[in-house]
C-alpha cells in the first residue's frame, strides 16, 4: 500500500528525522573549520562595512544627495540592505559552527575511549 510507510520518501531504513543530516565523525573538524573561516571572513567584512560603506552627496546637487540616499538604503539602512543580508548569512555560519560543535562533543561523549579524533577546533586531535 502506497502510504503506508512514509508515502515513499525514504527507502525503510530511516532511523531519524527526515531533515537530519549524517555527517561522518572525521569530517566534522574539517566542517567546522570551513564554516569558522568564512565566518571569520565575513565578520571581518562587517567591520570594513560598518566604518566604510555608507556614502555621503559628492555635491549639494538633488541628483548627487538621491544617488547618496539610494546607496546608503540599498546597502545599508533598510532591511533589505546588502548589510543585513551579510548579517543573516553570518548569523547562520554562527549556528553551523555551534551546531558542529555540539556534534563534536556529541561524537566524543559516545567514544568509550575519549579519542574520537574529533575537535572543536578542526585539527583532528
Amino acid at each position: 500500500m502506497a502510504g503506508k510507510h512514509g508515502g515513499g520518501h525514504g527507502h525503510g531504513n530511516n532511523t531519524g528525522p527526515a531533515d537530519a543530516l549524517r555527517v561522518d565523525p572525521e569530517a566534522v573538524p574539517a566542517l567546522r573549520s570551513a564554516f569558522a573561516d568564512a565566518l571569520s571572513r565575513v565578520d571581518e567584512q562587517l567591520r570594513v562595512a560598518d566604518h566604510e560603506l555608507r556614502i555621503t552627496a559628492w555635491a549639494k546637487d538633488p541628483v548627487s544627495q538621491g544617488a547618496a540616499t539610494l546607496f546608503n538604503q540599498r546597502s545599508v539602512d533598510t532591511a533589505e540592505s546588502a548589510i543585513d543580508s551579510l548579517r543573516a548569512y553570518r548569523d547562520q555560519l554562527t549556528v553551523a559552527v555551534a551546531n558542529l560543535d555540539k556534534t563534536a562533543e556529541q561524537y566524543s561523549a559516545v567514544d568509550n575511549h575519549g579519542h574520537s579524533g574529533v575537535t572543536k577546533n578542526g585539527d583532528g586531535g
